[in-house]
């Protein structure tokens, strides 16, 4: 039986509900799971089984550890999440699981948990700064993290496949399952309408954009309540004045207190993307 098991867990399988599952095979068997950027949330950013958000970044595959690992089992990963190519390339051997058969699969019982992989250990050490950095305009970790901090229990930001949805995908502390929802390809307008339907059902939502194109544009209009957050380049000659964090998540939560629709624009410094390029490569999605 194979000494050092991975989980991928993907897209699939939370629309398949074995959420539960994967999280008892976890508990039970000290084996870590990485997550896509699809499936943020399946484990509290700081829970032990947790080894990171991949499928990111161009070395995500090298740095959460698969080339070296025995056994890596792909459950409800999207070949848009995770190419089997490229895996096969780096020679990782991975296999396919289907969401309804893993409770039947004979994990190994690991004597402690798998140790965090550089995926998760590196990108920390890069983003931590970043979090408690404050200065202006925001970098987007901050940006993305001080979205975390403000949303109540049951709360969703929703991002498009964008430079912004990027940021939300790697640098987005995620509590929750679901509290951030991104798209596992682009998807026009995913983050308007996500949001749009997230506030009839009752949630605290906000959508996270690069701009208001033509299909985030058609849900702004018939939409009847909608906080809509632009990121804009701080370097852009049209980039607006910078807020201080507190005073831009009180803007957030004011607007959608009010009710109605808003878009709110946000200057961020995406050339902070130097950091995290140099961990883990250049983005493969979103930016």
């Amino acid at each position: 039986m194979p000494r050092n098991t991975v989980i991928v867990a993907g897209s699939g399988l939370v629309s398949a509900g074995a959420v539960p599952v994967v999280r008892d095979i976890a508990e039970r068997t000290d084996i870590g799971v990485l997550n896509t950027w699809a499936a943020k949330g399946l484990f509290p950013w700081n829970h032990p089984a947790h080894l990171g958000t991949m499928g990111l970044q161009q070395g995500d595959i090298a740095l959460a550890g698969l080339v070296e690992a025995d056994d890596v089992v792909l459950c409800g990963v999207t070949d848009d999440e995770l190419s089997r190519a490229e895996l096969d390339r780096l020679g990782v051997r991975w296999r396919d699981v289907d969401p309804g058969h893993l409770a039947d699969q004979p994990f190994p019982v690991r004597t402690e948990p798998t140790p965090r992989p550089a995926l998760y250990t590196d990108l920390f050490d890069v983003c931590q700064p970043m979090f408690a950095d404050d200065s202006l305009p925001l970098n987007p970790a901050r940006a993305a993290s001080d979205l975390a901090a403000a949303l109540p229990d049951g709360g969703i930001v929703c991002g498009d496949a964008c430079r912004s949805g990027f940021w939300l995908g790697r640098t987005f502390p995620t509590r929750a399952l679901g509290s951030v929802r991104l798209p596992t390809r682009a998807v026009a307008g995913f983050a308007a309408t996500q949001a749009l339907m997230s506030r009839r059902t009752g949630h605290f939502s906000i959508a996270v954009v690069d701009a208001v194109d033509a299909a985030t544009q058609s849900v702004i209009d018939r939409g009847s309540d909608l906080v809509l957050e632009v990121w804009i380049d701080a370097e852009a000659p049209d980039a607006p004045p910078s807020l201080p964090a507190e005073e831009r998540t009180a803007a957030l939560i004011a607007a959608h207190d009010a009710g109605g629709v808003h878009v709110l624009p946000l200057a961020v410094r995406f050339s902070e993307i130097h950091r995290l390029v140099a961990v883990a490569g250049a983005p493969l999605w979103g930016a």
